[in-house]
């Protein structure tokens, strides 16, 4: 399998896995930079049409297609909705799996209750062994990366060029994982045997967008994969590493169309009950898990949107996943999503831990970019100066959301609780301002082509 498959960039005609190699060229040629997303696959199939196959059928064909092609499948299952689709279409398809595994910091962090570990160990783990029950054939793996972590920056020639093997996540703990490989005795077996091992990731949800001037929703990927696969990946291309995209991959284009199309014809046609509701509000903000462990505002530019009664609503993560993930369970325990894939809050204990020089050759080094890319790199965070601002009752995300949607326009009546909805809206009259926390920063996304879902 070709390391394409997870995407690259073009300067010009300098073609590099790196986007910070990307932009050194961008700004040395004054040439903007261009992502390339299995175009040559992508162009060919005919988005337009709804597929109308069942989705359930869809993702079991893709079960069936990773099972085929790999002789020992590792499914990476965080307890998030996009994993556990993944996992579920193995289960319940009686499609077998080889390993279940998890990740998580606890000899780092000393604790389980943490932004990056609880989730692990209330959802993941106790999910993964209830999987367990019919599917008795199949181990389940948890790793624990603090060493890896610890020692990561004195491997290779990571001291020197660890900058370049990340384009959206660059915590520590992404380029540790891309080791595992090599540092799981029994993995490194398997693979020395001559057997394809494959690590399968749920990624990532459908990126259905509005374009507002043509009235028409097409598909756009995101350079965000590197969660997943990175560069350091790519740039060793080892044909003995193979990995797996579950949902935005050439070989399930069928099944992207569909959920995108089911998302297309929920937007243009929702219940009227539903308007200015948890499933669709008018409301563009989002909480998002900040570094210092509060919940901020975070105004994303990736989400579903249409124009009704010409005022643009916005579908959520629970309108989204309730669409194309009709087994998950919206009440299962979540954090979210975080606002910094740099300085990130899964990474706070390895900053707290030691201030050592490989924290401060991290943070210069960011620093020095940061500085240094004027026209792309860090232009979104640059010119934008209202990206996040102060969320109040950070203890509890639906209740923030729900507060949230009432405050945006939701005219019925609202079961949340008088005193949080004053105390948010005292927070909303206050001149707070907004937070433009270093921190906070993310490599500007890079988009790759737009495929057109409505002829």
């Amino acid at each position: 399998m070709s390391k394409d498959q997870f995407g690259y960039y073009l300067c010009g005609n300098y073609k590099t896995y790196s986007k910070i190699d990307a932009l050194e060229h961008a700004h040395l040629f004054n040439t903007p930079v261009k992502w390339i997303f299995n175009d040559d696959a992508f162009s060919t199939h005919p988005w337009h049409i709804d597929p109308q196959i069942d989705l359930k059928r869809l993702y079991k064909k893709r079960a069936q297609q990773i099972r085929e092609k790999y002789d020992y499948i590792v499914v990476w299952y965080s307890g998030g909705v996009d994993s556990f689709t993944v996992l579920n279409s193995f289960r319940e398809n009686g499609i077998h799996v080889d390993e279940i595994a998890q990740w998580h910091c606890h000899e780092g962090e000393k604790t389980w209750d943490s932004f990056l570990n609880k989730e692990v160990k209330e959802v993941a783990i106790p999910q993964a062994q209830e999987f367990l029950t019919d599917m008795p054939h199949t181990k389940h793996r948890i790793i624990d990366l603090t060493s890896i972590i610890q020692t990561v920056f004195a491997e290779d020639d990571n001291h020197l060029n660890f900058i370049y093997y990340g384009n959206h996540a660059f915590g520590p703990h992404h380029l540790a994982r891309s080791y595992l490989r090599e540092k799981i005795p029994d993995w490194a077996k398997i693979i020395a045997s001559g057997k394809k091992l494959c690590f399968v990731y749920g990624s990532e949800k459908p990126a259905v967008k509005y374009d507002e001037a043509n009235n028409k929703f097409f598909v756009e990927f995101l350079d965000i994969v590197d969660g997943c696969v990175g560069p350091r990946t790519q740039i060793l291309n080892r044909p003995q590493e193979h990995d797996e995209l579950f949902y935005w991959s050439p070989d399930a284009m069928e099944l992207m169309a569909r959920q995108a199309h089911i998302i297309v014809n929920y937007m243009r046609n929702p219940p009227p009950h539903e308007i200015d509701s948890i499933y669709l509000t008018r409301n563009p903000w989002e909480s998002r898990f900040g570094p210092d462990g509060k919940y901020l505002q975070y105004r994303t530019q990736n989400r579903t949107s249409i124009k009704i009664d010409n005022k643009i609503h916005y579908l959520t993560v629970a309108g989204l996943n309730r669409l194309v993930y009709p087994d998950w369970k919206p009440d299962t325990f979540s954090l979210g999503k975080n606002i910094g894939y740099i300085f990130g809050p899964r990474d706070r204990w390895w900053w707290q831990a030691h201030r050592n020089k490989d924290q401060v050759m991290f943070k210069s080094a960011f620093e020095s970019y940061f500085k240094k890319f004027t026209h792309w790199g860090f232009s979104n965070f640059k010119g934008k100066q209202e990206l996040l601002k102060p969320s109040a009752s950070a203890d509890n995300n639906f209740i923030t959301q729900k507060i949230l949607y009432d405050l945006a326009g939701n005219k019925k009546e609202s079961k949340v609780l008088p005193v949080h909805k004053k105390y948010l809206l005292d927070r909303y009259k206050s001149k707070i301002g907004y937070v433009n926390d270093f921190r906070n920063i993310n490599l500007d996304t890079c988009y790759s082509k737009k495929y057109y879902l409505e002829s």
